[in-house]
């Protein structure tokens, strides 16, 4: 079959310049503007991992909130986990369909910061392994909420 013949040319002829090609001559990252640009964007993800979890919060302290509301209970018995596979059969079918919608939510939040779930998961996996990571995404937290109350405070009033 000349077609398959032609075919098997043209993958041996790829495969011979491919090991004639060394990428380590290639310095892909060497540029001083790549690795600034590297950093800002590493810089960027670490910022909407941080304003995406700030977000998850406040879904989840709302949800929980309007359940106890929902419920007519004070609060909820510490330790008591509503994620829990074992407690998912014992709950309320209003309240088990809040709590397995909960997570499509939070995946929607975090796509709409830019963020895969594994890429999130990763991220959150890590601000636990590394202090020093953990660190950084606290104080990007912290620097959402400082934006969130400041966009909260009424603008002009004076304290007199």
């Amino acid at each position: 079959d000349p077609a398959l013949k032609e075919r098997v040319s043209e993958q041996a002829y790829l495969y011979r310049m491919a090991s004639a090609i060394n990428l380590e001559r290639v310095p892909l990252l060497e540029d001083p503007t790549s690795k600034k640009l590297l950093q800002s964007h590493r810089r960027h993800r670490v910022q909407m991992f941080a304003r995406s979890i700030t977000e998850i919060e406040d879904l989840r302290a709302d949800e929980m909130e309007a359940l106890r509301q929902s419920l007519h209970v004070d609060r909820f018995p510490p330790g008591f986990d509503l994620s829990d596979p074992n407690v998912q059969p014992l709950l309320h079918p209003e309240v088990r369909s809040v709590c397995e919608a909960f997570p499509l939510k939070a995946e929607e939040i975090v796509k709409r910061y830019g963020l895969e779930s594994d890429e999130f998961n990763k991220m959150l996996e890590e601000t636990k392994r590394n202090p020093i990571f953990g660190w950084r995404v606290k104080k990007y937290v912290e620097k959402v909420e400082e934006e969130r109350a400041k966009e909260k405070k009424p603008v002009g009033v004076s304290k007199n």
